[in-house]
């Protein structure tokens, strides 16, 4: 008996020996796990101070870039300004009416080139079909020598900036007389 008694305190010893390695194997992991977590809370810190840096930089140059984005479209009008107040400071008289007229269109062809290079394209709208998606109906007129839903007059061009409709055009578009007042029409 004495003999298993010894046995079982080894067995114990050598169990508790193995339980304290086992801990502090684990011990180690532990903290290498902690040490691993602490690595990517520092990294995860970095990279969210990046990134706010990153934006706020980004949001620097967004508004230098909106600042100065129409910096060259007003260096191209600066001429068609210079122009009109040529013009302005041009007495009129009976002999020069019609140069001034022809000034103040050739002004006007100048002042559109330049929107076009911008990417600002007028379109024409007279004689086509009603477009819901680039027209805009403003008055309705009957015409029996018109099919119906063609655009008979323009009141404010329609535009497009860079291949997207910009503005509408206000048109008028026709109708055919209804029956009744054909009747009366020919009565």
């Amino acid at each position: 008996m004495k003999f298993q008694i010894t046995l079982d305190k080894f067995n114990f010893s050598l169990y508790f020996l193995s339980v304290i390695l086992e801990m502090k194997k684990l011990r180690k992991e532990f903290l290498k796990i902690l040490e691993e977590k602490r690595d990517y809370k520092n990294l995860y810190l970095k990279t969210l101070a990046d990134f706010k840096n990153y934006k706020m930089r980004q949001n620097e140059e967004m508004k230098k870039l909106k600042e100065f984005a129409g910096k060259d479209v007003f260096l191209n009008l600066l001429p068609v300004i210079d122009n009109f107040e040529r013009a302005m400071g041009v007495e009129v008289n009976d002999n020069n009416v019609d140069s001034i007229k022809k000034g103040i269109e050739m002004i006007y062809k100048q002042f559109m080139s330049v929107l076009e290079k911008e990417g600002l394209k007028p379109f024409s709208s007279i004689g086509e079909k009603f477009d819901p998606y680039k027209h805009e109906a403003i008055e309705v007129v009957e015409d029996e020598n018109r099919e119906e839903g063609i655009v008979v007059d323009e009141i404010e061009r329609g535009y497009y900036y860079k291949n997207e409709l910009l503005r509408p055009a206000k048109v008028i578009i026709s109708k055919k007389p209804s029956k009744e007042e054909e009747k009366q029409g020919g009565d």
